[in-house]
């Protein structure tokens, strides 16, 4: 998924590891603007994408892993979750969910 904070995570999970200074330079980030992020509260998206993730993961669990993104949003849409099969297969791309 192309972000405009690409690399920032990658800063955040390695910082006990590394210099910040380093991975900003390597990451081509800005150490300033990596500090302004981890400040910046989570947008609306991101957090609703988080207890989306949450539930799709959950029921990708339920049908013990065999259910794509076409049946995991009929079943989210059966739940009375309005959400659309783009985004449960965006986020089941993202987070390596894949049906056997």
């Amino acid at each position: 998924m192309l972000s405009l904070n690409r690399g920032m995570p990658q800063v955040r999970a390695e910082k006990a590891n590394f210099k910040v200074t380093t991975m900003c330079r390597v990451l081509e980030v800005s150490r300033p603007g990596f500090y302004a992020w981890c400040k910046r509260p989570e947008s609306k998206r991101a957090s609703s994408d988080r207890v989306l993730l949450a539930r799709i993961r959950a029921v990708h669990e339920e049908s013990r892993r065999t259910y794509g993104s076409p049946r995991v949003h009929a079943t989210l849409v059966a739940e009375g979750t309005p959400v659309g099969q783009h985004k449960v297969a965006r986020l089941m791309r993202a987070d390596g969910l894949k049906a056997r």
